[in-house]
């Protein structure tokens, strides 16, 4: 039971702003004003001091506000009580996780889990690392699968591995060197990519802040000449000619894809993609959100 209206009376108060507030939950302005005004209307008192900039709560409104919190708090501790006494047999998890790790490392663990609690409704949701923090602080997944970094101090997080990062340039590129027939360090100076053409994922996915970090600590200003969603379909474009890119290790690794692209580490120490699984911190997980954080780390650790 998620009670919407504690939550946009929070976020406005963080906001001080109706339309910042409403941006941030991604719901329009005139929406959330009415909502508000709804329920001001039942209680017969107003909740936003709308008389000042920023905006603030009400005295009635900090009493609501704490009054809902109290019931959602104690909601959750009921369910979760209810989940642990049928020992998982029944429940829902809902797990955010990066589109890349979906396609290259949920197989390894999700059937599993399954298997071993067939009663558990799994949700998945697939979005951008950006968006997958902000549902995690909205209560709206339960735990996320992602890479670092995770920028939002209230999230907390378990490494499960890391792999390596490689810079790839194809065939034909005049940085190219055809004595490098397998993945090695990068044998010129990272200032020479510098004004490179590039092909990257889009912003705010994890694994392009990750790569807008490695470019920042070169300072270099690439040329972007196309932007994807798809990391194998950055490799395959790049691997084409299209341009330079930077994948991480799993990409080549879990087909054993074979290229005459060279597949570069960078950095020292070397840079990793290093995947985690991030939550709410200070927050009490579900039984089914512990069981799934547990089973997984313990299966990654024997790779």
């Amino acid at each position: 039971m998620k009670d919407m209206s504690a939550l946009y009376l929070d976020t406005i108060l963080e906001y001080g702003n109706i339309s910042h507030a409403a941006k941030a939950l991604y719901i329009s302005q005139p929406y959330l004003s009415k909502y508000i005004k709804n329920i001001e209307s039942e209680l017969g008192v107003e909740l936003v001091n709308r008389h000042v900039t920023p905006l603030t709560l009400t005295y009635a409104g900090e009493r609501y506000l704490s009054y809902m919190k109290e019931i959602e708090e104690k909601y959750v501790k009921m369910k979760h009580e209810f989940e642990a006494i049928s020992d998982l047999k029944k429940g829902r998890l809902t797990i955010g996780i990066n589109p890349t790790l979906a396609s290259y490392t949920l197989y390894k663990f999700l059937p599993k889990f399954i298997k071993a609690y067939p009663g558990l409704e799994i949700e998945l949701v697939e979005e951008t690392a950006s968006i997958m923090e902000s549902l995690l602080l909205q209560n709206k997944i339960d735990i996320c699968l992602n890479m670092l970094p995770i920028t939002n101090p209230e999230l907390d997080y378990v490494k499960l591995y890391e792999e390596n990062l490689y810079l790839l340039v194809p065939k034909g590129h005049r940085l190219h060197e055809l004595k490098y027939k397998g993945p090695t360090h990068i044998p010129f100076s990272p200032k020479f990519l510098q004004h490179e053409r590039f092909v990257l994922l889009k912003p705010g996915l994890g694994l392009r802040r990750l790569v807008d970090r490695v470019l920042d600590h070169y300072n270099i200003e690439p040329e972007i000449i196309l932007e994807t969603e798809n990391v194998e379909n950055a490799f395959r474009l790049s691997n084409n000619g299209l341009g330079l890119t930077i994948i991480p290790g799993c990409v080549v690794e879990r087909d054993n894809i074979i290229t005459e692209a060279n597949l570069f580490t960078l950095g020292n120490p070397t840079f990793k993609n290093i995947v985690v699984i991030s939550y709410m911190k200070n927050a009490t997980l579900s039984p089914a959100a512990i069981a799934f954080l547990q089973m997984t780390v313990e299966e990654y650790a024997r790779y």
